[in-house]
């Protein structure tokens, strides 16, 4: 049985399974964003470090291409590891699919390599969540935008996001958040040349291949949980990128199934009654 981990706890009244779907891992966590403080001063003590100026740059022109994207459709492939009470590490793996529409639309489907399906859907309002094994979903009032929706699930109800840091519309701390990193050569991804860059944080190291054709896109993540036993390590492969799709509207819309039932879902106390809310 695949062990839960301390990052991928949520606080989901009868329904803990069904919102950690939209489980990508977090990247780099911004304690700076989560806290709601001003990340200017957050990262001020990270600003002499040993960073190479070509993988910053190649990193800069690659997260400015992403946030500057309306919207985009891609499908890829995550392996992670469980690290046993015995040492021993297990490796898990999961497809997905992300449609995104900038700036209040989300659609994610998630299939684990026990067959399990799950879907997620953000319409500007709502934030749905479905299990189809279960055949229950549950769903939340949410900010009006992604960056607002992302925040809520992670300092609210405490629940991991969505593809994380790559989904926001401003991702310059990706850099800010690294005490060093390096470019490491040319390296393939499936025939496609790209550019290999190593950064290492206080508790996080992260890899990134970024293609180096006319489309700077992200092709694989590979990220070290160096705070946590064993240091496990998830590895995603985002092979499948789309930049100018035809989405449909009724895609971000959630209607619920023939014999679904709804179950409820309560946040956390650290609530602000000013955003959002339980439904």
């Amino acid at each position: 049985m695949k062990k839960l981990k301390p990052y991928a706890r949520i606080i989901i009244a009868a329904a803990i399974p069904l919102f950690s779907m939209i489980d990508f891992h977090p990247f780099m966590v911004d304690p700076a964003r989560a806290a709601g403080q001003d990340q200017g001063s957050a990262v001020a003590g990270d600003q002499n470090t040993a960073i190479d100026p070509e993988a910053l740059a190649i990193l800069k022109k690659a997260t400015d291409y992403l946030t500057g994207l309306k919207q985009f459709r891609l499908k890829g492939y995550k392996e992670e590891d469980a690290v046993q009470e015995s040492g021993q590490k297990l490796q898990f793996a999961s497809s997905f699919e992300v449609c995104l529409r900038r700036p209040d639309r989300m659609f994610i489907k998630r299939t684990d390599d026990d067959g399990t399906v799950k879907r997620f859907w953000y319409d500007g309002k709502t934030a749905t969540t479905y299990d189809e094994e279960e055949k229950v979903y549950g769903q939340i009032k949410v900010p009006d935008t992604i960056d607002g929706m992302l925040d809520y699930l992670e300092t609210v109800m405490e629940a991991p996001r969505p593809l994380a840091d790559l989904l926001y519309n401003d991702l310059s701390y990706l850099a800010d958040r690294a005490r060093s990193g390096s470019y490491v050569d040319i390296s393939m991804f499936q025939n496609t040349p790209c550019d290999h860059l190593a950064f290492r944080g206080e508790s996080l190291d992260w890899q990134f291949w970024i293609d180096r054709g006319e489309k700077p896109l992200i092709r694989k993540v590979v990220i070290t949980y160096k705070e946590l036993p064993g240091e496990p390590q998830l590895s995603a492969r985002l092979e499948a990128w789309n930049v100018a799709p035809e989405i449909s509207d009724a895609l971000f819309q959630f209607t619920p199934p023939e014999g679904s039932r709804r179950i409820q879902i309560v946040g956390s106390k650290r609530r602000d009654g000013k955003q959002g809310g339980v439904q």
